[in-house]
């Protein structure tokens, strides 16, 4: 899946940037998100599309400086499904919770067609929670 909405080809920027707090980047590295001098590695697009954020293609020359501290999964409030073993979770707090019953969705005003279908290591990027029942 491609993190970019238009059809044209992106301008990659290759010079050194300091890109503003809450951007993602994709670079020839990965894709990471830009916090306070520091970049933390996503997983996947998928991971980018829960946190309805502006996307930059760059070059991995252009961020070099900004070192990667971490990472970071889905954002929080994301309901996700494990593509291998169809469990399907809400992430709260930066924990997977479990969904047992089909009665959550209605009883927290969730929206199934929402839950984003994930790999098996996306799910488990996140630590289990409280189960949801």
């Amino acid at each position: 899946m491609w993190p970019f909405r238009s059809k044209k080809t992106p301008h990659v920027v290759t010079e050194k940037t300091d890109y503003p707090y809450g951007l993602f980047v994709v670079t020839e590295a990965g894709y990471f998100l830009i916090r306070d001098g520091e970049r933390l590695k996503t997983e996947s697009s998928r991971v980018i599309s829960s946190w309805h954020s502006r996307v930059v293609l760059s070059s991995e020359s252009a961020v070099s400086h900004v070192p990667v501290t971490g990472k970071i999964g889905f954002r929080d409030g994301t309901l996700i499904k494990n593509k291998a073993d169809k469990k399907e979770y809400l992430i709260s707090r930066g924990l997977k919770r479990l969904i047992v019953s089909p009665d959550v969705y209605e009883k927290y005003g969730l929206d199934e067609r929402d839950t984003l279908v994930v790999s098996e290591s996306e799910t488990n990027f996140h630590k289990d929670g409280e189960v949801l029942s």
